[in-house]
């Protein structure tokens, strides 16, 4: 068998399991939730139809039908990158629920780094002088790299603060991030040498469909064994997480505001005025209750 047809063996093991994915994120009602796993564990499906079609019906020259399918691969690989993000921020969004404060500066401090990393990633990687062919194909390599060292990195940091959270190593949350890991690790490690290959079928597209294939059977199994109910978090006073929990709402929230006076009192509603005598002449007759009784004046 040739390295072409394993492969394309391999893409259609990969499309049934995604299709098994699929069926478990609907039966459990996280599609809302973890979309993102059904982007990473379908986007083979359209160029593997499309290189099916191609083949049986020649409708196309061979440089077109080539064209066809290299660029809607490489499109979809890009998708897969920008799914990949969004997983990693689903993946921190939840994790965090508990510490509101954190969970609301997770998410300004993650998209702002995302959207630089993308940026810088991008910029690097167009180069002028290269025929649009190898542009894309540096283009969404360059996307790749720079999505999975995020990935990576902040599915680490999810992973060693998986038991303060209150979450257990059989929790989705924790699967998924395994399996996102793992796929974005060998994506990360390859970027490089994927373009020394002059073809789409080598060696780097046995190990990304074999790495895909084991990244589905990873979600396969959390979706499908039951989750265990979420502990209750009990952080010491010291732990760093429950301060910086507090510091990140106490930035989160609204200031008060007071009037200092110079205010004229046609400024206030009819209602406000009444609210304020009332409050001043309850205030009034507090502080005269509490007030210590006044010694009697001795007569002479």
């Amino acid at each position: 068998m040739s390295t072409f047809h394993f492969i394309l063996s391999l893409s259609w093991l990969e499309i049934a399991l995604g299709l098994v994915v699929l069926t478990l994120l609907i039966r459990e009602k996280a599609v809302s939730t973890f979309w993102p796993v059904l982007v990473l564990s379908l986007w083979q499906i359209p160029p593997t139809f499309t290189l099916f079609l191609l083949q049986r019906y020649r409708y196309f020259t061979a440089q077109h039908a080539y064209a066809i399918y290299y660029f809607l691969y490489w499109i979809l690989f890009a998708l897969e990158a920008a799914a990949a993000i969004a997983l990693t921020y689903t993946i921190l969004h939840n994790a965090m629920r508990p510490l509101k404060g954190l969970q609301s500066l997770g998410r300004v401090v993650y998209l702002w780094a995302a959207a630089i990393s993308v940026v810088i990633a991008l910029q690097g990687g167009f180069q002028p002088n290269k025929d649009v062919y190898k542009l894309v194909q540096f283009l969404v390599l360059q996307l790749q790299r720079a999505s999975g060292i995020i990935t990576v990195s902040l599915v680490l940091f999810v992973g060693v603060a998986i038991r303060p959270m209150g979450l257990s190593l059989r929790s989705r949350i924790f699967g998924t991030g395994i399996g996102l890991f793992v796929l974005s690790l060998i994506n990360t490690l390859q970027s490089n040498y994927f373009m020394e290959q002059k073809t789409l079928y080598g060696r780097y597209g046995v190990i990304h469909t074999v790495t895909n294939c084991v990244v589905e059977l990873i979600w396969i199994y959390y979706f499908a064994v039951p989750e265990p109910q979420r502990k209750f978090i009990l952080l010491p006073t010291t732990s760093p997480f429950h301060r910086w929990n507090q510091i990140s709402e106490l930035l989160g929230q609204d200031p008060g505001y007071v009037a200092i006076g110079g205010i004229p009192p046609e400024a206030f509603a009819a209602a406000e005025i009444e609210v304020f005598h009332r409050a001043s002449a309850k205030m009034n007759a507090l502080g005269e209750a509490n007030e210590p009784p006044k010694p009697e004046r001795l007569e002479k």
